[in-house]
């Protein structure tokens, strides 16, 4: 199933909801909601129940927690690289740069380099030998997914060199160089290109299911929004029923008439307090597929290779343990009948009574 490219976040987007900055290290939540690394270990501290401030659904499981320290639950939570390759690309177009001759403002960028030019040290870069096929573009017409998708991580340790190849071993990106000795002895070392593509089909596969589970929640939501509609049909009905007998009745009948009205309403009350008990649940985990639909999305898009190496196994993990079921309860499946006992003897004979006949 083919599913749309999600739109490249906007700048407002990129910020937080809790500083209102562009995020710095955004940590994924597990409603799929992003926080500032440091925005979160705030807010966890600050909070004696920490709910996300955009969802209000738990980030933390007191049982789960443990012992931990509040850095230790701030820390383990997953960064969203793809975001903060966005974040950092978006930062990159706003601020003025000099050129790297250090005499004229820069206007453009080398995309396959990375470095910035004035117009002048642009010629001479693209005549160059080595730089003839390099793409570089003016600042202007530059967009943060662009800038993000050109960057190639360098090396964790060799830091003048761009990683090229993954060792499934250490499950890390690495260099030519570190292929021929840190990592010499590892039993397969792969192209990471074919890691990017294996990780991409992943990702794929994730963003259906994460589709598939949005339109089961939709349907079942419809569902119960068309259980209460009838519920609330068949309210108004049997206070209609209702006020007909009193407006035969007139005042002689008012206690009556509000007797029955609180049954009708009494008769639905826990039919429609279950449906939208189950449905505020259904809407909070459908919020959740659509959170993480929006990061795997995003990461689908995401043209740094280590992002997507790396976010991967991340959402695999996370996407597999969201629920996609829909199981309603018996509750919500089946609308009691609001039904009103009318005793039309008793009404004739009060109607004989109070007309004195």
């Amino acid at each position: 199933m083919a599913t749309a490219a999600p739109p490249v976040p906007e700048p407002d987007d990129m910020d937080c909801s809790v500083c209102h900055e562009q995020y710095v290290q955004p940590k994924l939540l597990p409603c799929g909601h992003l926080l500032c690394h440091h925005c979160l270990l705030s807010w966890l501290k600050s909070q004696d129940q920490a709910l996300c401030p955009l969802c209000r659904c738990a980030i933390v499981d007191p049982e789960k927690r443990g012992q931990k320290s509040w850095q230790d639950v701030a820390d383990g939570f997953p960064t969203d690289l793809a975001m903060a390759d966005l974040v950092g690309a978006h930062r990159l177009l706003k601020q003025s740069h000099s050129c790297i001759c250090e005499e004229a403002a820069a206007t453009c960028l080398c995309l396959t380099c990375g470095d910035l030019f004035c117009e002048s040290c642009r010629k001479i870069h693209l005549k160059q030998k080595m730089a003839r096929n390099h793409t570089v573009e003016d600042l202007t017409s530059l967009t943060a997914d662009k800038v993000a998708g050109s960057q190639h991580a360098a090396c964790a340790v060799h830091a003048d060199k761009t990683t090229e190849l993954f060792c499934p071993t250490h499950g890390e990106s690495i260099c030519h160089l570190c292929a021929t000795s840190r990592h010499r002895s590892c039993p397969e070392v792969k192209d990471i290109e074919e890691k990017v593509k294996d990780a991409r089909a992943v990702l794929a596969e994730l963003a259906v299911t994460l589709t598939e589970g949005e339109a089961r929640l939709d349907k079942a939501i419809q569902q119960l929004d068309a259980r209460l509609a009838e519920t609330e049909k068949q309210t108004k009905k049997a206070v209609a029923e209702i006020e007909a007998v009193c407006a035969r009745l007139e005042k002689s009948v008012q206690d009556c008439r509000h007797r029955l009205n609180e049954l009708a309403h009494s008769a639905c009350s826990d039919v429609k307090e279950a449906v939208t008990e189950t449905k505020t649940c259904l809407l909070q985990r459908r919020g959740k597929l659509t959170s993480h639909k929006h990061v795997v999305q995003r990461v689908q898009e995401a043209k740094n290779r280590d992002t997507v190496s790396t976010m991967t196994p991340v959402m695999q993990t996370r996407v597999g343990s969201l629920d996609c079921s829909v199981i309603l309860p018996p509750g919500a499946k089946v609308v009691s009948k609001v039904t009103v006992v009318i005793d039309a003897e008793a009404v004739t004979r009060i109607e004989k009574e109070l007309s004195g006949d």
